[in-house]
């Protein structure tokens, strides 16, 4: 898929959860039934979130997360921490927690306050989280994700006295709750990664660029993707990029596509070679870490 270039690459979920009312037992009849007034919350375009992921190695004990209000309006959030396990297009969905014998409590690694924010608009407050990690903890790589969920306000009361003739049947209204969710990973002991790029085609009807991008070792990957272009006679210009772009443990790799810009002068890519780069973040020093080329007639 082709991701969106974001400052934050924030994970946004958008669950619909019913509000239902029983209002009477008996069956419905013709009259709409009466409905309680629709709550419009805080969406989650509203919730700025920095930084975007945090990462405990062996040094690092203590991190904090700034939360910020861009909204108009006044917004509450529940933060929990919760397992998100990724597929092999880059998808995310929440799973319930590892309770099988043996298995690392990876919530109660860490430890945050506050976990429940009102914050008006253009506000900000700050989230702390601190490490715990237990003396017999195996090495490798632990990962949870910290969910902010946008609780929305409580529904206002009808204005009008609803009539017994409306009261028949049951009212159902759907509210969504949205949520923003970012990483958090405790590294132990000794962990490596290599990553790689693999299996690079281009389809020039749709002038998309699809490849693997791969993972080995006993911790994830993040970095940036860029594709280049550079024709036999012409000088090297770039046609797409991705930010943010990770490989959790234990996957292997993930399914991309880049869609690329259109080239100019030319309508189609051809006489040139191009070039995919995976390399670390601006922030972090952007050391390349793996690159593929495919050459096209």
């Amino acid at each position: 898929m082709h991701l969106p270039t974001s400052a934050l690459s924030l994970l946004l979920i958008a669950g619909v959860y019913p509000f239902c009312t029983q209002l009477s037992a008996a069956q419905p009849k013709a009259q709409a039934p009466a409905t309680l007034p629709l709550v419009t919350p805080q969406g989650p375009g509203d919730l700025l979130v920095s930084p975007s992921r945090i990462v405990f190695d062996m040094k690092k004990r203590t991190a904090s997360i700034n939360l910020s209000n861009i909204g108009s309006s006044d917004a509450t959030y529940r933060i929990s921490l919760v397992r998100m396990e990724m597929d092999e297009n880059g998808g995310l969905s929440e799973v319930a927690l590892d309770q099988s014998p043996g298995a690392v409590n990876v919530p109660g690694l860490i430890r945050f306050s506050p976990r429940e924010i009102m914050l008006r608009p253009k506000e900000a407050q700050t989230i702390r989280l601190q490490v715990r990690k237990p003396a017999d903890l195996p090495a490798g790589e632990y990962r949870i994700h910290m969910m902010f969920r946008a609780i929305p306000p409580a529904p206002e009361a009808p204005k009008e006295p609803v009539k017994p003739s409306q009261t028949k049947g049951i009212s159902v209204n759907l509210i969504p709750l949205y949520g923003l969710a970012i990483p958090v990973i405790v590294r132990q002991g000794e962990t490596s990664v290599k990553p790689s790029l693999s299996n690079v085609h281009y389809e020039p009807a749709t002038r998309t660029l699809t490849f693997q991008l791969n993972r080995e070792g006993n911790q994830s990957i993040y970095g940036d993707l860029k594709a280049r272009w550079t024709p036999r006679k012409g000088a090297s210009v770039t046609v797409a990029e991705a930010t943010g772009v990770a490989v959790y443990v234990p996957n292997a790799g993930r399914k991309m596509t880049l869609t690329l810009a259109t080239p100019k002068p030319a309508t189609t890519y051809a006489n040139g070679r191009l070039k995919v780069t995976f390399s670390q973040p601006p922030a972090e020093g952007g050391k390349l870490l793996a690159e593929t080329f495919l050459d096209l007639p």
